[in-house]
C-alpha cells in the first residue's frame, strides 16, 4: 500500500509514538504513578517511534495494534517506574494495571480507526491526482481535426439537407432579368 512509503511510515509511527506515550503518561499519573519528565516522555517516544516505524510496512488493524500497544504500555509502565525512581513498583498494582489495559484498548482502536482514514485518504489523494493528469493530458492535445470534417460533423444532419436543398418557389429566374 502507498502509506508504507517511507515519509507517510515515519508520520504513522510518530503518531502511534505520541498516542501511546501520552496516554500512558496521563493514566500512569491518574493511577498514583510519579509524572513523567518531558525528557522521560519524549525518549519513550523515540523507542516507540522505532517500534511503530517496524511495523508500519502495511496498514494494520487493531487485532496486530492490541498486542503492539500491550508490549509497549508494559514497556512504557517499567520505564516510567525506573525513571521517576520507583523500581519497587515495576510490579504493576491492579489499578495500575486496569489504566494500562485501558490505554492499551483505547490506542489499538483509536490507532487502527485512523490507519484506515488515513489510508483512504491516501487512496483519493491518489485518484484526485490521477485524473487530473488524464484531465491535462487530454486538454495539452486536442484532436486536429480537417476543417471541413468539423464543420460537417457540428451540423446537425436536418440543417445539412436543408443547406444542400435549392429553392423552387416564387416566378421563374427570367422574370428579373429585364
Amino acid at each position: 500500500m502507498r502509506i508504507g512509503r517511507p515519509i507517510i511510515r515515519g508520520f504513522r509511527a510518530l503518531v502511534f509514538a505520541v498516542a501511546c506515550v501520552l496516554v500512558s503518561a496521563g493514566l500512569h499519573l491518574a493511577a498514583g504513578g510519579a509524572l513523567v519528565s518531558w525528557g522521560t516522555g519524549a525518549a519513550a517516544a523515540a523507542a516507540v517511534a522505532s517500534i511503530g516505524y517496524l511495523l508500519g510496512g502495511s496498514q494494520r488493524g487493531w487485532a496486530v495494534l492490541l498486542p503492539a500497544c500491550a508490549l509497549v504500555q508494559a514497556g512504557l509502565h517499567v520505564w516510567f517506574s525506573a525513571a521517576t525512581g520507583h523500581l519497587a513498583h515495576a510490579v504493576p498494582s491492579p489499578a495500575m494495571l486496569l489504566v494500562h489495559a485501558l490505554a492499551m484498548a483505547v490506542c489499538a482502536v483509536w490507532l487502527a480507526r485512523g490507519d484506515a482514514a488515513l489510508a483512504a485518504f491516501v487512496d483519493l489523494l491518489v485518484l484526485w491526482a490521477a485524473a487530473a493528469l488524464v484531465l491535462r493530458l487530454f486538454r495539452a492535445a486536442p484532436a486536429r481535426l480537417p476543417r471541413a470534417f468539423t464543420e460537417r460533423a457540428l451540423t446537425p444532419p436536418v440543417l445539412r439537407l436543408l443547406a444542400t436543398a435549392a429553392s423552387r418557389r416564387g416566378p421563374p429566374a427570367f422574370a428579373f432579368s429585364h
